[in-house]
């Protein structure tokens, strides 16, 4: 009876060790990155999920409002949270990963006769400029939006900013190009779109990031586990296929 009861505690005990480490990531909607309703949860998840599965580790994304999804991840409740990009006042809280992907992030307006370029902040003196809450822009939008807060419009959404911006109450918002255009085309008419346009030059060209709490003691052992599932990615050709799929559009259906 010994004999047997024994052999079976060895045998779950060595199953468990071979038994795939489970994580949880906090992350919000931003279609075709990341999104319940797109295939493998988006690019960007796909691309979280696919490296850590490299290094035998399972993935369980965790979707809700991003503030919620960033003060979920810097307490320690989840393992990380995607996807951020790098800024200074992420760093006191949080270890960043090695990039997941370089993006542009621009000004949407409704086309004018105007020139679709500007050369500083003041250039918007007097726009109704829309935001979305607990994004990272630049330090110096979120300054200007202080500073001209009568003016600035901030929302949950970057769906609620393209809204308002094809009702005409507010003048331009900024978000990631791809982002933005898949915005657009999953929520309103040809002829709707038609009406918007990207201003030219970039806000900023930011990296983006899964982050880890350094709160969590496994998060050091998580990014370095992370980092060296990203890099096989990205020396098989893997990442490449990922970002292609992403143009052509799988994500955003």
């Amino acid at each position: 009876m010994n004999k047997w009861y024994w052999l079976l505690a060895c045998l779950l005990f060595t199953s468990s060790l071979w038994a795939k480490q489970t994580i949880k990531i906090s992350t919000s909607e931003w279609l075709p990155y990341i999104s319940k309703d797109s295939p493998n949860y988006g690019y960007i998840s796909q691309t979280i999920e696919e490296a850590f599965a490299l290094v035998d580790i399972d993935v369980e994304f965790v979707f809700m409002p991003w503030a919620r999804a960033y003060q979920e991840a810097k307490v320690g409740h989840v393992s990380a949270t995607s996807y951020w990009y790098k800024d200074h006042k992420h760093a006191e809280y949080f270890y960043f990963s090695e990039p997941l992907s370089s993006d542009k992030v621009v000004f949407f307006r409704l086309k004018s006769e105007k020139p679709s370029t500007w050369q500083s902040l003041s250039d918007f003196d007097g726009l109704a400029i829309g935001l979305t809450r607990s994004f990272t822009y630049t330090k110096e939008l979120w300054q200007y939006a202080e500073n001209n807060s009568d003016s600035i419009s901030i929302v949950t959404t970057d769906e609620q900013n393209f809204k308002m911006l094809l009702l005409g109450r507010i003048d331009i918002t900024p978000t990631q190009e791809i982002v933005g255009w898949s915005h657009l085309q999953r929520l309103f008419a040809k002829e709707q779109i038609n009406r918007v346009e990207m201003m030219q030059p970039p806000l900023t060209i930011k990296t983006g990031h899964l982050l880890f709490p350094k709160v969590n003691k496994n998060s050091k052992e998580l990014l370095k586990q992370f980092n060296e599932g990203l890099s096989i990615l990205t020396k098989n050709g893997r990442l490449e296929e990922l970002k292609e799929q992403l143009i052509l559009g799988r994500y955003s259906k």
